[in-house]
């Protein structure tokens, strides 16, 4: 299921992260990490299949995508 995990985490950061101050970047991982295990549980994702597609990271996992977030603004 790590697969289906990978695939629903790709989307779900499509459609919630955004760039944000790195002095946010932290708490703004916390929070998107609570808000996508709540959101993989209503798609029948479980916990696991979600820790395992990122190695058990999930806030570095977003954390990653919020740094590629800031790099796509200043780029733009």
């Amino acid at each position: 299921m790590t697969y289906r995990a990978k695939e629903f985490l790709d989307c779900w950061e499509s459609e919630h992260v955004e760039a944000v101050a790195d002095s946010e970047k932290a708490a703004e991982a916390e929070q998107l990490a609570l808000a996508c295990r709540q959101d993989a549980l209503r798609a029948g994702t479980a916990e696991q299949d979600l820790a395992d597609a990122v190695g058990g990271d999930l806030i570095g996992k977003l954390l990653q995508a919020l740094d590629a977030a800031a790099l796509g603004e200043l780029q733009k």
